[in-house]
């Protein structure tokens, strides 16, 4: 596919900088970690056992030739992946568990993923390994492959998906049917959580971008066992999935819970034989490059790159031995279909509303406080319009944040949401948290019980807490946006009701707004209403975007300011 090439480009330029991640000194006791806080500037006391996926990827450079790679049988790659599975082998806990963001976690994931990429690395270049190395691998993949076993990870759906391909590939290379047995069961376990409209839930929630993950891991182990049987509902998670891709073939992070805007070229490649909009889509990225932005939520910082770079290069090896049978014609994805204007379409438990408007669409996303994103047809020109933001006297508040569960709906095709605008909150846990979570997490129960707790706070705030920086939601605020679309045909207008139990000062007030793939600017409401009164109780906006080749904002209309009394 024509738009792997910058990211293959990308990662051959990168391997430098991922080898040296790694602590290479044969002397050092830590020898093989890839976790630069933890062996060279010693600010984590764990290291990172996912940032060990490295050596899958640079296991596949050493022993794949990739058009245009230098990295083809080089053996300072190998001695780096010789290293690091070393590494791997050595800083496990006794039962195989391992931790990823805090001392005694015991993480699924750290497990589940790290026995992934250990798997395939000794598929890979397990025959030019030392025998020794070898036979420690084996013994501690089998380790780490019975814990997953025994667990089940159904609150983040993914992990149990990653659970599935890694046991599907930890008794391929052990030669172990109960791991394969187990894989299938795990597999079967992820239909039981399927929602009524196709996705799994992630902390309680919905997430894009983990739904392309889930199919992409489950997909990888149904092509290992070349059996299909059970393909047909994870079709239906991929295709509410693309319902939410843009005409660009980007993802915005606004619309999950975990922010996690991944577009899986490899379920795209392998759901070839079950989906005529992955047949679009492949179509689609083999003769178009979608860039930077394309790649950078996957390989763009050294947290993500080493544990990501597997997936560009399994997806040129995938495409490379596509399904011959692949479905004959493609469906667009629902954004780049060219409608007149229509009744908006609304998925009432994900809190997302897709809509057109002329030959424009767009996306009205309740669940992220209103977020409008609008796109112009035959490019990839976007508008972007994301409510206000308050200057208060310590922070600010805002209506951008995170919550399916908000008023919303579709009214006489009016898209609607009510959301409150509270005070802008991000989760920094403090010393004696991290004090707290430390000794509770000491012995393998007690980080069983924190987990539990951790989790229940997750489902509660609706957020991933880690590898996010979203605003954490609040239905108590004393502010509160009321926001309702009114579409024709070429022009969307966004009314605003904004509603102030606590009255602010009208030059405290800021729009909040973006273009394409820019930053979201925040701009003074004030540069478009010049007389104001000073505090307000209520204001009432009109904003009307108009498709004119590109969507662009042609007027903002003042409706009703409430002036605080007295």
């Amino acid at each position: 596919m024509m738009d792997l090439r910058q990211p293959l480009e990308f990662l051959y330029q990168a391997v430098p900088r991922l080898m040296r991640q790694m602590d290479c000194d044969p002397l050092s006791p830590t020898r093989g970690s890839m976790h630069l806080a933890y062996w060279r500037d010693k600010t984590s006391e764990l290291s990172d056992m996912r940032r060990q996926e490295a050596m899958f990827p640079l296991a596949l450079l050493y022993a794949r030739d990739y058009p245009g790679s230098p990295w083809r049988g080089d053996p300072q790659l190998l001695e780096t992946v010789m290293a690091q599975l070393g590494f791997w082998c050595a800083n496990q806990y006794d039962d195989g568990s391992m931790d990823e963001w805090y001392k005694g976690e015991r993480a699924f994931a750290a497990a589940a993923f790290s026995c992934h990429a250990v798997a395939r690395t000794l598929a890979e270049v397990g025959g030019g390994l030392p025998p020794e190395l070898v036979a420690l691998a084996r013994q501690r993949l089998a380790t780490t492959a019975y814990w997953l076993k025994g667990r089940q990870d159904l609150f983040k759906t993914n992990h149990q998906a990653v659970g599935v391909a890694a046991l599907a590939w930890a008794g391929h290379v052990l030669h172990d049917a109960v791991l394969t047995s187990n894989a299938r069961d795990k597999l079967q376990s992820i239909l039981l959580t399927q929602t009524a409209e196709g996705w799994f839930p992630e902390v309680g929630h919905m997430d894009v971008g983990y739904t392309f993950l889930t199919v992409e891991f489950v997909a990888m182990a149904m092509d290992l066992w070349n059996d299909w049987s059970a393909i047909a509902p994870f079709v239906r998670a991929f295709e509410f999935a693309c319902q939410w891709v843009h005409p660009d073939l980007t993802v915005g992070e606004e619309y999950g819970v975990c922010h996690n805007p991944y577009l899986s070229r490899i379920a795209v490649i392998l759901l070839l034989p079950y989906s005529r909009q992955a047949v679009w889509l492949h179509r689609r990225f083999a003769t178009m490059e979608t860039g930077f932005k394309g790649f950078a939520n996957t390989l763009a910082d050294d947290l993500r790159l080493p544990r990501w770079a597997f997936q560009t290069l399994l997806a040129h090896d995938y495409d490379h031995r596509r399904p011959t049978m692949a479905l004959p014609e493609g469906d667009p994805i629902p954004l780049a279909r060219t409608f007149s204007t229509a009744e908006p379409v609304w998925f009432k438990d994900s809190a997302l509303i897709r809509f057109h408007v002329g030959t424009g669409s767009g996306i009205f996303a309740a669940a992220a406080g209103g977020l409008t994103r609008l796109f112009s047809p035959g490019t990839p020109d976007s508008v972007a319009d994301y409510g206000y933001a308050l200057d208060l006297d310590r922070g600010s508040a805002t209506n951008m944040t995170y919550d399916r569960h908000l008023h919303s709906g579709v009214a006489q095709g009016q898209p609607f949401v009510l959301a409150p605008m509270p005070r802008v909150k991000k989760f920094i846990p403090s010393f004696m948290a991290r004090l707290v979570l430390r000794l509770a997490s000491s012995t393998a129960p007690g980080s069983r019980l924190t987990r539990k707790g951790i989790d229940w706070i997750r489902r509660r705030k609706g957020s991933a807490l880690n590898q996010s920086s979203a605003n954490l939601g609040g239905r108590s605020a004393p502010w509160t946006l009321d926001r309702r679309l009114k579409l024709s045909a070429g022009t969307v207008c966004i009314q605003d009701r904004l509603l102030f139990k606590t009255p602010i000062r009208s030059n405290r007030i800021h729009f909040l707004e973006a273009q394409n793939h820019a930053y979201i600017k925040k701009r003074a409401i004030g540069e478009n209403f010049i007389h104001l009164p000073q505090w307000l109780e209520r204001l009432d906006l009109e904003k009307v975007y108009v498709l004119d080749g590109i969507w662009h904002l042609a007027e903002v209309r003042l409706i009703h300011p409430v002036a605080k009394e007295g």
